[in-house]
């Protein structure tokens, strides 16, 4: 069995995401979709990974994996929702959460009757055109029976749980063509079984070497549909070890996760990045002070990246037409001034100021 370190393991999850070297827009899209959470940051992440940005006609922003809003190639979209929803309905409650499961329940429903009820309002909801947010919840809040609909303590009304909403995506039901939009989605004739086993694949390829857990982590699956997911492939995989655990990698993969390509420059990541939000946090940080800074309770800070490996904590913050950005070096420093100035035009600003 083969055998690696976790600096290798993560010098190739750095070559799966394209973080090693830019690549074309839509290939560093596809790899495992771009979370566009909070609003705007799929850019920055999409300029770790690519020169320029694809044709807007060739992707589509859809709630995806863990409910969050994920921009993905409009030919792969099946892969990051059809694929997320299991056909066993005990394994649903991991889809919307714990809490949504259970007031499904004590209203009498299933969590798959609720589902359909909620998609079925939806489609009727739609049928118009497409609704911002508060007119979507309002067209639900009309459909669908006070039992979908708790009060909500934040917003002082009643409204669909989040859980169930955000399904709307995997569902094949909603799609968001603009912030806080949705529209009824196009349609995606792809197979839901060669869907799965590509969501596994470029999973592996970002995230491996890898279990069923991390990919259940990762998607907000139930473990035992991540790990039905996992034995669908199970010819294609391979299994290694990190630092002594038991993983599964692509067979197709092993010759990269050998000697992974090496990475150059820097690259300045948000705190919801694809990277930084990978399934096994103690990988990409194994000091746990650190990890602690790296992923508060609020407000993640990003993460700059000097040939691959972790560099520096940052956080920014708009002042008129600049936009500051705070450093927290971990070793080395070097110079991130082309990139924090490339950064600012993406997120509405002129230019950067760099402190730390």
């Amino acid at each position: 069995m083969m055998e690696v370190d976790g600096d290798r393991a993560l010098a190739f999850r750095v070559a799966g995401q394209h973080l090693h070297r830019r690549t074309d827009p839509l290939a560093a899209i596809a790899a495992c979709g771009l979370q566009e959470y909070p609003p705007g940051w799929a850019r920055v992440a999409l300029h770790a990974r690519a020169r320029g940005e694809p044709d807007p006609r060739q992707t589509v922003t859809v709630n995806a994996m863990r409910g969050a809003p994920y921009v993905v190639p409009h030919r792969d979209v099946a892969i990051f929702t059809a694929a997320l929803v299991p056909d066993d309905g005990e394994h649903l409650d991991a889809l919307i959460g714990k809490m949504p499961a259970e007031e499904a329940r004590d209203a009498g429903l299933g969590v798959r009757d609720a589902l359909e009820r909620v998609a079925a309002a939806a489609r009727e909801g739609l049928a118009g055109g497409p609704l911002e947010r508060d007119d979507f919840h309002q067209a639900l809040r009309e459909r669908l029976p006070e039992s979908l609909l708790p009060w909500c303590r934040g917003c002082q009304s009643r409204h669909v749980r989040p859980g169930l909403w955000r399904a709307l995506g995997p569902l094949g039901v909603t799609e968001m063509p603009e912030k806080a939009t949705y529209r009824l989605a196009r349609p995606s004739r792809a197979p839901v079984a060669k869907a799965r086993a590509e969501l596994v694949r470029r999973f592996l390829r970002c995230f491996g070497p890898a279990t069923h857990t991390h990919l259940a982590t990762w998607a907000q699956a139930a473990p035992a549909y991540a790990k039905s997911l996992f034995e669908a492939v199970e010819d294609e995989l391979e299994a290694v070890k990190v630092d002594g655990r038991g993983r599964w990698a692509l067979a197709e993969d092993v010759a990269r996760l050998e000697s992974p390509p090496r990475a150059r420059g820097v690259r300045m990541l948000g705190g919801h990045d694809p990277f930084v939000g990978q399934p096994d946090r103690a990988a990409l940080v194994a000091d746990k002070d650190l990890r602690k800074k790296l992923f508060p309770a609020v407000g993640r800070p990003g993460v700059v990246l000097h040939d691959g490996s972790l560099a520096a904590l940052w956080r920014s913050r708009k002042k008129g037409v600049v936009l500051e950005v705070e450093l927290d070096w971990l070793g080395t420093e070097v110079d991130v001034a082309k990139e924090a100035r490339e950064i600012a035009k993406l997120r509405g600003c002129e230019t950067a100021r760099v402190t730390g």
